[in-house]
């Protein structure tokens, strides 16, 4: 049985998916959707995207937009990718 990833870890699959994926730059947003759509891939839950981005938005990585459908990132996100 796997185990489950750590919000951490699962943020840094967030800025992977932000910088390595779709190739975003700092301020570039993406809606949830778009992570939703490799998410699976990378061997990751739907469950562990929540916890993920709110680390992530924690440490100054991503601003999360109105409404909690878009994210921003950040300098410090693109840095830490």
């Amino acid at each position: 049985m796997a185990s489950m990833p750590t919000p951490e870890e699962t943020a840094r699959e967030i800025l992977a998916i932000f910088v390595h994926h779709f190739n975003n730059r700092p301020d570039d947003v993406l809606r949830i959707n778009n992570f939703l759509s490799v998410w699976h891939s990378r061997g990751l839950d739907a469950a562990d995207f929540k916890p993920g981005m709110t680390y992530a938005a924690q440490q100054g990585w991503v601003d999360v937009m109105p409404k909690g459908e878009s994210f921003r990132l950040t300098a410090k996100g693109f840095a830490e990718a």
